[in-house]
């Protein structure tokens, strides 16, 4: 019940496509960075190879934006929930600059863009956001996906 499939770090970056493979990335049994070299003196491209028991959203994906390499032809698991508050405790994962990351993410780890600062991430919210206090990944209006540990508990795999 897997599904592997590859993506570049910099194509994947609008809300619907971070909404489209956010519960995949959450749920990843693993990620696995590579770089892909272009003829022509092109910057390499930074691709992550995703194996995954949780779905995308193929129908809201361009086919041209990611690649399945592996299906075992079972059905993955579809999970159609999500939050859109920013609360610590939350998993989260989506795209954006490396600083934004580090000031509102806590134990995450991060995919980098060739020749920019933006990342593709996932990891657990450190900050709530607030009347007082907007965290960056909100305020600057980055693709991001959570989950609350009361939606987590709720799956069964």
């Amino acid at each position: 019940m897997a599904q592997v499939y590859q993506f570049e770090v910099q194509t994947l970056n609008n809300q619907a496509e971070v909404t489209a493979i956010g519960n995949s990335i959450l749920f990843a049994d693993s990620i696995v960075p590579r770089l892909s070299t272009n003829e022509g003196g092109a910057l390499p491209r930074n691709i992550l190879v995703v194996t995954s028991n949780v779905d995308i959203d193929q129908a809201a994906l361009s086919a041209t934006d990611y690649e399945i390499l592996a299906d075992d032809s079972q059905s993955e698991l579809s999970i159609d929930i999500s939050t859109g508050k920013f609360v610590e405790g939350n998993l989260i994962c989506g795209y954006a600059p490396l600083t934004s990351v580090q000031t509102d993410v806590r134990d995450f780890v991060a995919y980098k863009q060739n020749g920019s600062d933006n990342v593709w991430f996932k990891g657990v919210c450190s900050t709530t956001q607030s009347q007082d206090y907007t965290p960056d990944l909100v305020a600057n209006s980055n693709p991001i996906h959570m989950l609350t540990p009361a939606q987590v508990a709720s799956i069964n795999f």
